[in-house]
Order: C-alpha cells, then sequence, then structure tokens
C-alpha cells in the first residue's frame, strides 16, 4: 500500500513538472522571430520598471531588481495593461521561480524551448 502511495505520489509530481514546463498558448504559432519580438517587448516593460523604482536605483543594490516587488508589480501591471493576449501569455510562459520572468539580463534560453516540435 505504502509503495502505491509514493508511485502515486511521483507520478503527480512528474505530471505537474512536465505541465509547468509546456509553451503558453499564443494566438498564431509560435516562430523563433515572433517569441524574439514578444521578448523584446517583455524586456523593455521589465527595464522601465527597473528604472522607475527608486528601491532598484538607490545605488546600494540592496536587491536585485528581479526580486524587488516594486519592479514585479509595475511588470505586471503594464503587462497586463497592454491589451496584448500573446504578451501576457508569453509574460506568464516564463519561469518565476527563476526569476526569468523579471530579469531585464535574461537570455533566449528562458523560452527557446517553446520552439521544440514546432
Amino acid at each position: 500500500m505504502r509503495a502505491i502511495i509514493l508511485a502515486s505520489a511521483a507520478a503527480l509530481s512528474l505530471a505537474f513538472a512536465a505541465a509547468a514546463e509546456t509553451s503558453p498558448s499564443f494566438s498564431q504559432r509560435p516562430t523563433e522571430d515572433y517569441l524574439r519580438q514578444l521578448d523584446n517587448e517583455q524586456l523593455r516593460i521589465v527595464r522601465r520598471a527597473v528604472q522607475g523604482c527608486p528601491s532598484v536605483n538607490t545605488g546600494r543594490a540592496v536587491m536585485k531588481s528581479e526580486r524587488d516587488p516594486c519592479v514585479r508589480s509595475a511588470t505586471d501591471k503594464a503587462v497586463a495593461d497592454s491589451g496584448n493576449e500573446d504578451l501576457q501569455a508569453f509574460h506568464d510562459g516564463l519561469r518565476d521561480s527563476d526569476s526569468d520572468r523579471y530579469d531585464e539580463n535574461r537570455t533566449s534560453a528562458a523560452w527557446m524551448n517553446w520552439l521544440v516540435g514546432n
């Protein structure tokens, strides 16, 4: 019985991990050029948020920008206010746990795996 419970828990964990790594749903087929365009738009928003947040720009580097609540909330609001559903899907699809979503210096590796199978 214990083995069945452990096996079930392991299977559920794998299923949730696989679901978390799937590509976001876009209105069109996500080509590399299209994802790069969305990436550039999202990074512009993040950089504007970093510039506008006084907690990041004190010169003391107390907190990395991607962990700063001001940057996070300003970025989330700007993406939501953009009215661009694909930009919202791109933003939400970036991993928050690794701070990819709010990292102004992230690489294309953050979203490149969404192209696999396309």
